[in-house]
């Protein structure tokens, strides 16, 4: 139904389109600010909470009105990250054997896997060491419903449309942290992935690389950030099902001190607001 909400409480926000829809799936899976009673952490809030890409849900809020659905994940990535695969296990967080398929990651080793290690800045993130049923909750209740969800849009936009988009959105901080890949270094304002030329065509890429720039912003593409899981699980770009990867720079839009929206805000969300339609146009050209 054109412009419907599907809710799964804690989980998930699917936002229909309200304009007459196209094969765009603007995924937000990184800001969620609804943290589960059975998350602990030794870490203040303020630290933890820096972890999390605010916001973005609402600098992408425009996206049903333009015909794109939008998929939103309640939760925070600091309880379990939807842009790590299953499988992408640190054995240091857990009490006991882990029992299925280890696939450690660069991520893993620098503390930022599947349940984050270390903050950005080095902290440890967990107060205790997580049972193997805990963990395994997380993916049963969290991780994996938000995945099938995402993956059933793009089905059906495939079936409807013969071709599917998937812009996933998230922010980083301005400079490289020591758990990153570019410590120390300043960041453009928008960092785009494929990972490499895998998740979607050459053309996509340099469309939505053009449009950022033709709007005056700079654009780093594939560092410091590739994409992840997120993408690489979803995209088909042989099959038409194309996936890109897109880091907001939280200098332009928010204060990293109290948290708060800061002046740019709404010219960052004009920004994206202009971003989601060209896509949307190049989608239902």
């Amino acid at each position: 139904m054109p412009g419907s909400m599907d809710v799964c409480p804690g989980v998930f926000l699917r936002h229909d389109p309200v304009a007459a829809s196209v094969p765009v799936l603007v995924d937000v899976s990184r800001s969620g600010r609804d943290y589960p009673h059975d998350f602990r952490s030794p870490i203040s809030f303020s630290v933890l909470h820096d972890n999390v890409s605010m916001y973005v849900e609402e600098l992408c809020a425009k996206a049903p009105e333009i015909g794109a659905t939008m998929l939103y994940a309640c939760f925070p990535n600091t309880y379990i990250d939807t842009n790590r695969s299953a499988a992408d296990i640190d054995e240091r967080q857990i009490e006991g054997k882990w029992p299925g398929v280890i696939e450690k990651s660069d991520f893993t080793e620098r503390g930022l896997g599947l349940i984050k290690r270390l903050s950005r800045y080095g902290e440890e993130m967990q107060e205790r060491k997580l049972s193997v049923e805990e963990v395994q909750a997380r993916l049963d209740n969290y991780h994996e419903p938000y995945h099938v969800e995402l993956a059933h849009i793009l089905k059906r936009m495939k079936a409807a449309h013969g071709r599917a988009f998937q812009v996933s959105c998230h922010c980083m901080s301005a400079v490289g942290a020591p758990t990153h890949a570019d410590p120390g270094k300043a960041r453009a304002d928008f960092n785009l992935g494929d990972v490499h030329g895998t998740t979607c065509t050459p053309e996509f890429l340099r469309f939505v690389t053009k449009t950022l720039e033709g709007l005056g912003h700079s654009v780093s593409v594939n560092f410091p950030y590739y994409g992840g899981y997120l993408t690489r699980r979803h995209s088909d770009p042989a099959t038409g099902i194309e996936s890109i990867f897109v880091e907001i720079n939280k200098r332009m839009f928010i204060d990293i001190e109290t948290f708060k929206r800061t002046d740019g805000f709404p010219a960052v969300k004009a920004t994206m607001d202009h971003l989601i339609q060209e896509i949307c146009r190049y989608a239902g050209g």
